[in-house]
């Protein structure tokens, strides 16, 4: 057991290898059309990326950015190499994997292009439909915020760009308060994509 647990890494694999086998014990079980399984397959993709990406906002928000005030020079330097970066590859990566397996779910689901995937077209509430775009519409600000505003910002900060001590200093408030809107957007985006997919 103890090799399992070894490496963060290992374990997360493991447990993957886990819910495949008995989501695929599910499906031999009962069955389902190629369209529902295509359905099935970005809700799960969408469901993990975003539970990795909100908790990573939470993180970043919560821990990260307060960790980073509070250190000393040395602390704040050795945040900013060891831990700073991965957060970031981690946060950009679970973004794109959110965003490109969200919009598969709406096609999947006849939110878009409805006629192109079904035989009719399909008949989705006013009120679910306009709160489904309006999230998507905030996730797509979020994920604008993560690779056009926080990371170019983030890399004056960890000193990849040539930047005076003023620039570093504004690049640090843009990367706080673009996490703040990410924070204030990630909850009732959740809410929402949550609520429509079981209401």
């Amino acid at each position: 057991m103890k090799s399992v647990l070894a490496s963060a890494r290992t374990t997360a694999l493991i447990g993957l290898a886990v819910a495949l086998a008995v989501l695929i014990f599910w499906l031999l079980g009962s069955g389902i059309d190629r369209l529902g399984l295509a359905s099935l397959i970005a809700r799960i993709i969408h469901v993990f990326s975003a539970i990795l990406w909100v908790g990573m906002i939470w993180f970043v928000n919560f821990i990260q950015l307060a960790a980073v005030a509070n250190s000393d020079d040395a602390g704040r330097s050795a945040l900013l190499k060891h831990v700073v970066p991965h957060v970031a590859k981690t946060f950009r990566h679970a973004s794109h994997l959110t965003l490109l397996s969200g919009a598969a779910l709406l096609v999947s689901t006849g939110y878009l292009f409805d006629r192109w995937v079904f035989n009719s077209a399909v008949y989705i509430p006013p009120l679910k439909f306009a709160l489904i775009y309006a999230a998507a519409l905030a996730a797509l600000v979020m994920w604008v915020l993560v690779h056009f505003l926080i990371w170019p910002a983030l890399q004056i900060v960890l000193g990849l760009s040539e930047a005076t001590a003023d620039q570093i200093a504004a690049a640090r408030e843009r990367v706080r308060t673009c996490a703040r809107i990410n924070l204030l957007l990630a909850l009732p985006v959740t809410l929402v994509m949550v609520t429509a997919a079981h209401i």
